[in-house]
C-alpha cells in the first residue's frame, strides 16, 4: 500500500511539473553613459508585460551598468532622460522617441549623452541608443 501511494504521489508530481508552462527569461543590460538618471518604459504586446526601469546616472569614464530580467515579447521602448529643470538656462533634451525591442535573446543597450551622435555603432551585440536614430532591436 505504501509503495502504491509513493508511486501515485510521484506520478502526480510529474504531471503537475509537466503541465506548468516554462517561461524563458532574457537578460536586458542597460549601460548608462549619459551623465543623467534615466527611465526606460517597456510595454509588451501582451498586456501583462509592462516594465518601468530606473537607471542611475553614469558617464563615459564610469558608466553605470544595470541588469534586468525580461520575459520574451515584443516591447515598445521609450527612454526618458531624468534631468532637473533649470529655469535660468532652460536645458532640455530632445525626446529620443519610441523604439521596438524584440526580447528573443540577451540584449545590451547603451545610452549616451543627450543629443550626442556616436561615430560608430559599437560591437555587434551592443546598440547605442540616442535621440536621433530610429532602429529596431532584435
Amino acid at each position: 500500500m505504501r509503495k502504491m501511494l509513493l508511486i501515485i504521489t510521484l506520478f502526480a508530481m510529474l504531471l503537475i511539473a509537466a503541465s506548468s508552462a516554462y517561461t524563458k527569461q532574457y537578460r536586458l543590460t542597460i549601460i548608462n553613459k549619459s551623465g543623467m538618471d534615466m527611465a526606460i518604459s517597456l510595454l509588451g504586446e501582451d498586456d501583462n508585460n509592462q516594465y518601468y526601469l530606473r537607471v542611475p546616472a553614469g558617464d563615459r569614464r564610469s558608466p553605470t551598468e544595470t541588469i534586468f530580467t525580461l520575459v520574451p515579447d515584443t516591447y515598445s521602448l521609450n527612454a526618458y532622460y531624468i534631468e532637473p529643470w533649470d529655469p535660468v538656462y532652460g536645458y532640455t533634451c530632445n525626446d529620443p522617441g519610441g523604439k521596438t525591442l524584440v526580447a528573443e535573446r540577451n540584449i545590451r543597450l547603451t545610452f549616451t549623452e543627450c543629443n550626442y551622435m556616436p561615430r560608430n555603432g559599437g560591437e555587434p551585440s551592443m546598440w547605442k541608443f540616442n535621440a536621433r536614430r530610429v532602429r529596431t532591436f532584435y
